[in-house]
């Protein structure tokens, strides 16, 4: 019906101007002999947009080409041929390129697949070595810390030897250091998963270290720098505890005192009775002699004694037990050393084994991509439809410059057969930059195909690029158009992509205006003009004007319905070189020649302006 109505208007103004024409001829005027005039109208008014475009599928399933280097096509399906549910079960084969250059670098890549599997089983392998050794080197010096502990409370004591480790800062007893040799592993560990994780990520903290594990290592650090002299004499004057050797030392060295110093006054006794007998002349003086010389000797072993007992409170006491002391704060120390070294050693050995494990997977993953990328070669029916040669949404230079044949080179990624699903086509349009703001997505549309003439589809605008076409200005700087796709409502089996549509984007559609044609209007400085027939002859006038499509343009101050206006610039009519007060006579407007009427585009694109 709406198109009914157009052809009926546009009939119906051809011949009321065709009789207005005649109606002016047979009056005679001279201004007006071969100006053609035009009713002015007033009604209803479509507003649209009219493009040509091209039909395309709106969804389209797309085989390229998967092989990283440039190949040849060694055989192609023919275009146009349609793909069956029974090919696509088949797998049927579409495209076959060539794969020689394929096979040899898979079977260059299987000789150093083979060697990176061995560096990482043997990387893995002595990452398990390094784990062992570890362990074995931790109870070893964890043996010699026990040992070192226990000679200390050999030699002191239980009670004694934990009194002294704790003024020392050290573990007392044989449960304190296994827990503080377990803080101290744990700890590793941590760092070490620590710093797999860093690996992971990619990042490097050389001085950033876990809060445990700084407390564990200033925890040894006190213990390594606890070397002051400590006064054990104290320790040895407690005589609650006497179960180390020092206090059995100690108290052999005072009983053999106390042995000596008995037998001085026995002695001592036994020479003053054998002086006063000795006197009496009751014994000889040789017994007297004798008794005098033993209690000497009695006096120097009391000497001896005393001696050794000083000796060994002053010096060899403390001298046993910070020798003692030392070797158990030393192993202590070498645990440290040997924890952070086993650290040092296990973190070398899961670098080696996590740089071994990526390069596997690495290799392994390329293996898989150049056996994937072979089984490429073959491309094969997955989609039912109709098989078209490269990428249908591409440009006619891009298609005639990737041609699709037998011994063409194709390159990685390139679109080689289009099947468009058929069931949702479409129109890509180019939308001028002048009609541009007048389209809006949702606007309804009208469709007329080449191919089928009389035809006429309903669509909507369902896409509109926000920038101009870069390719269009590439070759043409000045022509700016907007990429647009009008969808197609409905399914119409005879349709097929690429072929030639013409787009009429219904942008407004005005109840009741003023319109004339737009050649009738005249743009000068940014005014709008037209000449109306007054009777006499065409007079200038300036107009308001409005909305327009390609054929007429809305009116609105200046013209009523009914009035007639040329439709090109008369010829003997030039009034923007009349003056007001003097202007050429009849004759001499006859003589002068007539300005060239403006062609329709030119004002066209005027009134656009």
């Amino acid at each position: 019906m709406r198109m009914t109505r157009k052809l009926w208007m546009v009939s119906g103004v051809t011949v009321v101007a065709v009789a207005a024409a005649g109606h002016w001829l047979t009056r005679g005027q001279t201004a007006t002999e071969d100006v053609p005039t035009f009713a002015v109208q007033k009604g209803p008014l479509q507003i649209n947009v009219l493009q040509g475009g091209e039909i395309r599928a709106l969804r389209n399933f797309e085989h390229k080409s998967e092989i990283e280097t440039p190949t040849k096509i060694i055989s192609v399906i023919p275009e146009g041929y349609h793909v069956s549910e029974e090919d696509v079960k088949e797998g049927k084969v579409l495209i076959e390129l060539d794969n020689t250059d394929l096979k040899s670098r898979i079977q260059d890549h299987e000789i150093q697949f083979q060697g990176t599997v061995s560096a990482y089983i043997d990387a893995d392998e002595g990452r398990e070595i390094q784990r062992s050794e570890n362990q074995s080197f931790v109870l070893d010096v964890k043996q010699t810390s026990v040992f070192a502990l226990m000679d200390f409370e050999k030699y002191l004591g239980r009670e004694l030897a934990a009194d002294v480790l704790t003024a020392a800062g050290l573990p007392k007893d044989v449960a304190g250091f296994d827990k503080f040799a377990d803080q101290l592993e744990s700890h590793a560990n941590a760092q070490l998963e620590a710093g797999a994780t860093l690996r992971a990520n990619g990042e490097v903290a050389l001085g950033d270290k876990a809060d445990g594990e700084k407390s564990a290592e200033n925890k040894v650090d006190v213990v390594a720098a606890a070397a002051d002299r400590i006064d054990f004499t104290p320790f040895l004057e407690k005589k609650g505890s006497g179960d180390g050797e020092a206090q059995q030392k100690l108290r052999q060295l005072e009983d053999e005192l106390l042995l000596r110093k008995s037998e001085l006054a026995v002695s001592k006794q036994k020479v003053e009775a054998s002086e006063r007998l000795a006197a009496r002349e009751f014994i000889p003086r040789t017994q007297l002699e004798n008794d005098q010389v033993n209690f000497e000797k009695v006096s120097l072993s009391v000497k001896t004694a005393e001696t050794q007992l000083s000796l060994f409170k002053t010096y060899e006491f403390s001298k046993m037990c910070a020798q003692l002391l030392s070797n158990y704060r030393e192993s202590l120390t070498k645990l440290q050393r040997t924890v952070r070294s086993n650290r040092s050693k296990m973190a070398q050995a899961e670098t080696r084994f996590q740089t071994a494990k990526r390069r596997y997977e690495m290799e392994l993953a390329k293996k898989d991509e150049l056996e994937s990328q072979l089984k490429a070669c073959l491309i094969r029916a997955m989609q039912p439809g109709l098989v078209a040669y490269g990428n249908l949404n591409a440009s006619s230079s891009t298609r005639y410059s990737e041609p699709i044949e037998e011994g063409a080179t194709v390159r990685f990624r390139q679109t080689l057969l289009t099947i468009p699903d058929m069931s949702q086509m479409g129109v890509h349009v180019n939308i001028h930059e002048s009609q541009v703001k007048k389209v809006r997505i949702g606007q309804p549309a009208l469709i007329r195909v080449d191919a089928e003439p009389g035809k006429v589809l309903e669509g909507r605008v369902a896409e509109l690029a926000m920038l101009p076409d870069s390719s269009s200005s590439r070759y043409t700087p000045n022509l700016k158009v907007y990429p647009a796709t009008v969808h197609i409502i409905g399914t119409h089996p005879w349709m097929k992509p690429g072929m030639n549509a013409k787009v009429e984007i219904i942008v407004d559609q005005l109840a009741d205006v003023v319109y004339v044609p737009v050649q009738s209007i005249e743009v000068q400085d940014d005014q709008h003009f037209c000449y109306v027939n007054e009777g006499s002859g065409l007079a200038r006038r300036s107009v308001v004007t409005g909305l327009f499509n390609d054929e007429f343009i809305e009116v609105r101050e200046g013209l009523q319905s009914g009035e007639f206006v040329a439709l090109a610039l008369p010829k003997s009519l030039t009034p923007e070189v009349k003056s007001p007060t003097t202007g050429p006579t009849p004759n001499e407007a006859e003589e002068k020649p007539a300005p060239k009427p403006k062609s329709k585009d030119k004002n066209v694109a005027a009134v656009r302006g």
